[in-house]
């Protein structure tokens, strides 16, 4: 009995380390002879259900296995497949030229516009966007401003330092009392948990945790969640530290298992 799960151990072993020797991050970038713009582009690996995208050059970074079918799509790029093979896996770049996908019209009338004269009523009418930072490629804030914080130390140098007749920050002050901004950090702090789990299993692919470590989609969450907090994976991602990573998913799975 003692050698039948030693044998089925080891060969649990074996077949990981044979998955993520077979497995890679590919860096590659995507060329085209055009003038069209090469950022944004979709590099979905349909294998192991991850994706990621170009950046403004073309490049990009995704993780894939051996055999493993690669997809890069584009609106106005044709659809490329890539089968993923011992040459790519061991490249250090791999540039992928795509063609440009023309879309041929059928004949087009064009009508004049029914102008009156007054410009702003023209203007109104046309039914275009009023012009922002956006569509002129002036750099702006997009996201969400995030409520700023008071500290508590904050608080109580800005009360010493109130001049006669000036007026306490009561908002400030009912927040801390009524544990508001320790509900606030909270909540930041778990919104960052989200994103790098989130992150992580988009990277790697649902498929290969449930394959690799043997659980079903439902649990793939709380394992990434797992390893995040048991194990320095955000800065290990962040350093591109892969192999790193598989042996913290490793030794969460043994933490999991003991437990």
């Amino acid at each position: 009995m003692h050698r039948v799960l030693v044998l089925l151990l080891f060969t649990g072993i074996t077949n990981l380390n044979a998955q993520v020797n077979n497995s890679s991050v590919i860096n590659g970038r995507v060329s085209t002879n055009d003038s069209l713009s090469v950022s944004s582009i979709h590099i979905i690996n349909k294998t192991r259900g991850s994706a990621t995208i170009t950046d403004d050059k073309g490049y990009f970074e995704i993780f894939s296995t051996l055999n493993d079918t690669l997809l890069i799509s584009a609106v106005q790029f044709k659809i490329k497949i890539i089968v993923v093979n011992n040459k790519i896996l061991e490249s250090k770049e791999i540039i992928i030229p795509i063609e440009t996908f023309v879309n041929k019209l059928s004949e087009v009338v064009v009508k004049p516009h029914d102008l009156s004269g007054d410009l702003f009523k023209d203007f109104e009418n046309s039914g275009v966007k009023p012009i922002n930072f956006y569509n002129l490629g002036i750099p702006g804030f997009k996201g969400t401003r995030k409520e700023k914080i008071v500290s508590g130390k904050r608080l109580i140098i800005n009360t010493i330092l109130l001049p006669v007749g000036g007026a306490v920050d009561i908002e400030a002050v009912y927040k801390h009392v009524s544990g508001y901004y320790k509900r606030l950090k909270k909540k930041r702090k778990l919104d960052i948990e989200f994103d790098v789990v989130a992150n992580l299993i988009k990277f790697y692919g649902i498929n290969f945790f449930m394959e690799t470590y043997h659980i079903t989609e439902d649990e793939v969450y709380e394992f990434v969640s797992g390893a995040y907090n048991n194990f320095p994976v955000r800065e290990s991602f962040k350093r591109n530290e892969h192999n790193k990573i598989m042996n913290f998913f490793q030794k969460n799975q043994s933490r999991i298992s003991n437990n």
